[in-house]
């Protein structure tokens, strides 16, 4: 597969409207393929048809942009990236199409109170009033789908395509998606939230089928024709909320991963793992911009060093990265972002290609469950009241990975489809809220063969509740608890105790025990006096433990083979360092031995694998802002390996070593200031 070994990549961001005459007037094909050729990109994303629904090639579909004035936009770059050793990946919106929608009102995504997106004009979740927004179940809609990527496969011949945008933006009720439930459930579709109706979690699940069911209609559109050409839609929205339907389902539909995304890099490595594991095929694509720090700051660049970082930490994820720049309107762009900036930074990532891929060192995996994207304290609402922004589902196990890479775990995030043979000692499952039956059969395969859980929050299953021994009765009505730790639980808890209990900042799941046998209760739930938020109080400033019970708020559970931790809210959300300790010694119990250690700052991220019988570790320095300040005195120590050297690459530098104990090696580093790689011989 032509990806292999392609690890640079450019998308000159361009969904401009045509109602200026100078826009793209400036558009200038020769200057902008010099400047990949020059930045040492190896694929090029090129727009075909963006946002506007405006096509940047003669067109038999809907319209041309009036801007280019009949000139081949797609054409050109494809034929010109070839003649330099470019590889193209065609660019084709889905869903957002204002051509689409302004053409074809009975396309229309509906929302819950009958209106159309551009109707709406709440400056935010894509309500502006500028994305025109269409439904994937119109068959009309489809009709034009195929029409659209028909054209442009038989028009030209590139290596992949990027289909943008798949997902819902909003909850469709249009003729077509009430239609479709209809007849595939018999009943209407729902309009109340509530994550303990099993008809609403049937039709949460339904919307993931259906977005699903249009990627692999649109991917059979292209493998129809061009069956080599490669397919990548737009996976960023699987870290999105139940609203928008991505899940695991979409990987039939792909031939990598590949998304966009504008956080910082914690959450880069979080998903850089994930896509690691869930994609079909190596490299996965990790996109972000040329913009600090996304596309709206459209002027400001950042800095060399973050943008070394992004590039350094999707390739030791064997992932490719891709740059997302933006054109200005009239066509014109900025030449010295790829003569300088970008040409420098692959300049140096290029020489560590090679040491790529391999199998990585895990001892913790934390599962990132696509069916359970959803709060449900968010129940018992009308539609219309739902909110977009991530809550626990995505910030509880993104927390759980802060504290790994914190204490220098090595960790894997993965999906569904890697559960079952999953290598890690401890799989952590952080505030999953729902867990599908065939999903639990996976971790029950995981645990018959010695793996270890450590969950926290609800316990998405009846059977996995039936396996720790409790029963989940509810949650604190108190928004404000404590855990207080028994003597069993005092190692685990150490810093706290029945009068200074650990603090927990939300509820706590209920439960009562089901069955005692090999179970140990580490800690109790504790309340304080008198609810938070009301004029009675204890101590005016605070919500200080007054109500001790007997409640268990968490477990350790013997299950044969393996070992199960529950705790009643997710600790690793904590901000206290003695809280979020907590869940570290949770994790180490579980694991058992290290892989390795180190003594990397929290912000400083150790990862190793093994490849060609050779192991390497890459040490990033992943602080959030610039400028990023440089670490002294990093060490990693690695039992097993007395009789190995270490060096530093790319030049084999030989670094020095210690023997300790009887068969560890402690390699000490120098100074870093964005990375280090280095391999042991």
């Amino acid at each position: 597969m032509w990806i292999e070994g392609n690890y640079r990549r450019n998308l000159m961001d361009m969904h401009i409207d045509d109602w200026n005459p100078e826009f793209l007037s400036r558009l200038n094909v020769d200057e902008y393929v010099e400047a990949l050729k020059d930045a040492g990109i190896q694929a090029a994303m090129v727009k075909g048809r963006p946002h506007t629904g405006l096509a940047y090639y003669p067109t038999r579909v809907g319209r041309m942009h009036k801007g280019l004035k009949g000139f081949d936009f797609l054409g050109t770059m494809v034929q010109k990236c070839h003649e330099n050793g470019i590889a193209v990946v065609a660019y084709f919106t889905q869903i957002f199409d204002n051509w689409a929608y302004e053409n074809h009102p009975e396309w229309r995504l509906v929302t819950s109170d009958g209106m159309g997106m551009r109707e709406l004009h709440e400056k935010k979740d894509m309500k502006t009033g500028r994305y025109g927004i269409v439904c994937p179940n119109n068959e009309g809609y489809r009709a034009y789908v195929k029409a659209c990527l028909t054209e442009m496969n038989e028009l030209y011949d590139f290596e992949g395509m990027f289909l943008d945008m798949t997902f819902f933006p909003e909850v469709c009720y249009c003729p077509s998606c009430r239609k479709r439930y209809k007849d595939e459930t018999g009943k209407e579709l729902p309009r109340k939230i509530d994550w303990k109706d099993p008809d609403w979690l049937e039709y949460a699940y339904k919307r993931d089928e259906w977005i699903a069911d249009y990627a692999k209609f649109a991917t059979d559109c292209v493998k129809k024709i061009k069956p080599h050409v490669t397919i990548e839609h737009q996976l960023s929205n699987i870290a999105g909320s139940w609203i928008v339907a991505d899940s695991e389902l979409l990987l039939d539909a792909i031939d990598c991963a590949s998304g966009d995304y504008y956080g910082g890099f914690l959450q880069q490595t979080f998903i850089n793992k994930y896509y690691k594991n869930i994609s079909p095929n190596l490299p996965f694509v990790y996109h972000t911009s040329r913009c600090d720090p996304e596309l709206a700051y459209h002027t400001t660049t950042k800095t060399e060093e973050e943008m070394l970082l992004h590039v350094i930490t999707s390739l030791v994820h064997n992932g490719a990265f891709l740059l997302v720049d933006a054109i200005n309107p009239d066509g014109s762009i900025v030449p010295e972002v790829y003569h300088g900036l970008m040409k420098r930074v692959y300049g140096v990532t290029r020489q560590y290609e090679k040491y790529v891929g391999g199998e990585t060192y895990r001892d913790a995996a934390v599962w990132f469950a696509t069916h359970a994207k959803f709060d449900p304290n968010e129940t018992d609402i009308d539609v219309m009241e739902k909110t977009f922004s991530p809550a626990y589902y995505m910030k509880s196990p993104v927390a759980a990975s802060s504290v790994l890479r914190e204490y220098n775990v090595p960790f894997e995030v993965i999906g569904t489809k890697n559960i079952k043979d999953e290598k890690a000692k401890v799989m952590i499952l952080s505030h999953v809220a729902n867990i599908r039956d065939e999903e639990m059969d996976e971790i029950e395969a995981y645990l018959a063969k010695g793996g270890n859980l450590l969950v926290s929050g609800p316990v998405g299953n009846e059977r996995l509740q039936k396996l720790i021994g409790i029963k989940i009765t509810g949650r604190t009505e108190h928004d404000f608890t404590y855990m207080s730790p028994t003597e069993a639980g005092a190692d685990f808890f150490e810093g706290f105790s029945r009068l200074a209990p650990l603090t927990i900042d939300g509820h706590q799941m209920e439960a009562e025990i089901t069955d005692e046998r090999n179970l140990t209760v580490l800690a109790t739930k504790t309340l304080p006096y008198t609810m938070t938020g009301c004029c009675e109080f204890s101590a005016i400033h605070s919500n200080p433990p007054g109500i001790y019970t007997e409640a268990p708020c968490a477990v350790l559970k013997e299950t044969g083979e393996g070992k199960v931790i529950w705790t009643a809210a997710p600790v690793e959300m904590s901000r206290p360092y003695m809280s979020r300790k907590v869940f570290f010694r949770m994790v180490d119990f579980l694991r058992g031995e290290a892989s390795f250690t180190s003594n990397a700052p929290k912000f400083v991220e150790v990862l190793a694998w093994k490849k060609d019988e050779e192991d390497y570790f890459a040490v990033i320095n992943q602080q959030e802002e610039s400028p990023i300040a440089p670490m002294y005195d990093i060490t990693i120590e690695v039992k097993g390996k007395a009789d190995k050297k270490a060096y530093l690459l790319p030049e084999n530098t030989e670094l020095k070593t210690e023997i300790t104990g009887e068969d560890s090696l402690k390699i000490y580093l120098p100074k870093l200031e964005i990375f280090h790689i280095l391999r042991l011989g």
